[in-house]
């Protein structure tokens, strides 16, 4: 099995050989989706916590780490990135956002389930 190192490598080549029009067509992203794979994860066992898409912009570095050590402990290489699409790759492969979390429920059972508080004052979504 090839090292993140590797893969990242690999990745990087066929990024560098994409236009910018293929790059904008990449499946992925941004820090609400990143906060959407935090919770997929956790519910599989594959990472320790959750965050809200509001606490994944402070500690980017630290946070995106970790989300995308979850996803590599599924054999998935994720490229998090704050402000534009993730990456998805398995095996080497470019795959869609949705490949990645069908490849995880597929392969990983739900240990987990997140029971978020309700607040006497909810702020719509939107903001």
């Amino acid at each position: 099995m090839a090292t993140r190192d590797e893969n990242l490598k690999k990745i990087n080549d066929a990024l560098e050989a994409m236009s910018d029009d293929e790059l904008s067509m990449v499946a992925g992203g941004t820090k609400s989706q990143t906060g959407d794979d935090s919770r997929l994860l956790y519910e599989r066992g594959l990472v320790n916590k959750w965050y809200y898409t509001t606490d994944i912009g402070s500690d980017w570095i630290e946070k995106s780490a970790e989300i995308d050590a979850g996803w590599a402990k599924a054999g998935i290489t994720c490229v998090t990135k704050p402000g534009a699409d993730n990456l998805y790759f398995l095996n080497g492969k470019q795959i869609s956002r949705d490949e990645a979390w069908n490849h995880v429920k597929a392969n990983f059972k739900k240990i987990k389930t997140i029971v978020e508080e309700i607040d006497m004052f909810p702020i719509p979504y939107e903001f």
